[in-house]
C-alpha cells in the first residue's frame, strides 16, 4: 500500500491493531549501495539485491527480521518491521518484530534525509541501518520506554 512518511504510524497502527508511537522508512546499506545514486535501475538491480542478501545474513545471525528496505515502527513493547519500497512510498508485508527487551540501545545520527541508525542488541550485536522521517521519534519512544523500565 502507498503510505507517505507522515501517515506511516497511523496507517500501520490500524493494520497492526496496536498503537505505533512512531514509524519510519529504513534501508540497509552495503558496499554496493552507491549504485542507487546512478538511476532507479541501479537501485533495483544492484543495490537492493545486495542489501537483501546482507539483510538475510543479519537475520540469520541475530533473529532480527530485516529486508533491504523496510519500515520500522515502535509500540510499547516491540520494534516492528515491514518490507517496503521507500523510493515509491510502498509498504508491503509485516515480517516480524523484536521485543524491546532484546534491544540494549537505539541511536540515530543527525542528518538531512537519511540518518544512520544503530540498534545494539542485548547480546552485543550491532545493526546499522539508514532511516528517514520520524526515526528520531522512534529513538525517543525507545528511550522513554527504557527509562521507565
Amino acid at each position: 500500500m502507498h503510505i507517505k512518511d507522515s501517515e506511516l504510524a497511523t496507517t500501520l497502527s490500524e493494520q497492526l491493531g496496536e498503537t505505533l508511537a512512531a514509524a519510519s522508512y529504513a534501508r540497509l546499506n552495503t558496499a554496493l549501495s552507491a549504485a542507487r545514486m546512478f538511476t532507479p535501475l541501479g537501485n533495483y538491480l544492484v543495490a537492493r539485491p545486495a542489501a537483501r542478501s546482507a539483510a538475510r545474513k543479519i537475520t540469520d545471525a541475530t533473529e532480527i527480521p530485516l529486508d533491504a528496505a523496510m519500515v520500522l515502527g515502535i509500540t510499547a513493547d516491540a520494534l516492528h518491521v515491514w518490507k517496503a519500497d521507500p523510493m515509491l512510498n510502498q509498504v508491503h508485508d509485516h515480517i516480524g518484530s523484536v521485543p524491546l527487551s532484546r534491544i540494549a540501545a537505539l541511536h540515530a545520527e543527525a542528518g538531512r534525509t537519511w540518518q544512520d541508525v544503530r540498534i545494539t542488541l542485548d547480546d552485543g550485536n550491532e545493526i546499522t541501518l539508514q532511516a528517514r522521517g520520524a526515526v528520531h521519534a522512534i529513538v525517543s519512544a525507545y528511550d522513554q520506554r527504557a527509562a521507565s523500565a
